[in-house]
């Protein structure tokens, strides 16, 4: 974790790169509001990924503590001193994020949080930022079984590190088709642009982090073919971070307090994420659990939803918009510098202090949708602003 924040400025070079790359070649690739979104919903996920992180290690270590594999892997000479312990390790963790991902996307209880990455209509280096504050629960899940071969923890933050590292540069439309063999072998921007589409063609396609051959060994590959739509098939059009975060949560137990029918309410927490309710569900959809027959019923809506123009809508003035910048720029120092620094602090002042950060994105996403509650969001912002400020420095 601590790679990721260490190479930070590198992202957002490569981000200002990708933006005078647009401006001189005239391109369209960037809307202000909705990339202050992308990078509003980045720094949540940081303020919870520390804390979900440590329980993953604790759950992860225990594991290791179990495992039969430590001794096994030194003997086929896969020990941490190995260059083949890394490697192996490399190819392992893409193997088990490609099912992770992939049932992210099939299982509507995991979906929830991953549709965080997929919700925005762009597709720039900002949206690679765009990630679920409970990524790593449904993510690192999937990586325990590393635990039981006998890769330490050390060894496992490493590699993941490094996988989610090679993820962020194929989140760009600068960079067209590479060479053939490297596009057979790695995911490329091509790769993942299909990946983020909601063409029907394109939808649960290509989910390999590094290595795309788990797609074509598993039947999900789908080369580019035309340029992708990007987004959800029912478009967010909104810029609110949190309602980002939480809208199928919302709408999973919304449909469960709402149905009849309890079970199937529950059961849809685990089923692929269009299943509802039978009293809930269009009744061609009714009974309907295959993902591709529910595609063949609604593909014709889809493909006229993927020729709907992008969601863009100014904030305000230029003024106003250089005030967002300052909205999203003050809590984002004050979460880098709290987080370099949690851990000499109490478990009430950690708890503290996150509400507090989290209020600041909270009126952030009332302001990029152009509403100013001054009462509820805004007074409160400025008083916990100072507070913190108080609270760190002085």
């Amino acid at each position: 974790m601590r790679l990721i924040e260490s190479i930070a400025p590198f992202y957002i070079l490569l981000m200002l790169l990708e933006i005078l790359y647009n401006r001189f070649k005239k391109k369209d690739y960037y809307f202000y509001e909705d990339s202050l979104a992308d990078l509003s919903l980045g720094v949540l996920s940081r303020i919870f990924d520390g804390l979900i992180l440590l329980g993953l290690v604790f759950v992860y270590s225990e594991l290791y503590k179990l495992s039969w594999g430590v001794s096994f892997l030194t003997k086929i000479f896969l020990s941490p001193s190995s260059a083949l312990h890394w490697i192996v390790l490399f190819v392992l963790l893409d193997f088990l994020f490609y099912f992770a991902h992939r049932y992210s996307h099939e299982i509507k209880v995991l979906w929830a949080s991953h549709v965080v990455h997929h919700s925005s209509e762009e597709f720039n280096l900002s949206v690679a930022l765009r990630q679920s504050f409970v990524r790593n629960i449904g993510i690192g899940l999937f990586y325990l079984p590393l635990a039981l071969l006998g890769f330490p923890v050390e060894s496992y933050l490493i590699i993941d590190a490094l996988n989610r590292t090679y993820q962020f540069w194929v989140h760009t439309r600068a960079i067209g088709k590479l060479s053939p063999l490297y596009e057979s072998i790695f995911v490329t921007p091509s790769h993942h642009r299909v990946h983020h589409a909601m063409n029907p063609e394109y939808i649960d396609k290509n989910y390999g982090g590094v290595f795309i051959f788990w797609d074509r060994i598993f039947g999900t590959f789908c080369e580019e073919k035309k340029e992708p739509r990007y987004g959800l098939v029912s478009q967010l059009n909104t810029y609110d971070p949190v309602t980002a975060e939480i809208h199928v949560f919302r709408d999973l137990f919304s449909d469960l307090w709402k149905t009849k029918y309890k079970w199937q309410g529950i059961r849809s927490f685990f089923s692929y994420p269009s299943v509802r309710p039978d009293d809930l569900q269009p009744i061609m959809d009714r009974g309907v659990r295959d993902p591709k027959v529910w595609l063949n019923h609604h593909r014709w809506d889809i493909e006229i939803k993927s020729m709907a123009p992008q969601y863009r809508s100014k904030a305000g003035s230029l003024t106003y918009r250089i005030f967002l910048l300052v909205s999203f720029l003050i809590p984002t120092g004050y979460t880098l510098y709290f987080l370099k620094r949690m851990h000499l602090f109490s478990l009430g002042e950690v708890i503290s202090v996150l509400f507090l950060l989290v209020l600041s994105f909270v009126s952030l996403g009332r302001l990029l949708e152009g509403e100013r509650n001054w009462l509820r969001f805004e007074i409160p912002k400025y008083i916990s602003w100072f507070v913190l400020l108080v609270y760190f420095f002085l």
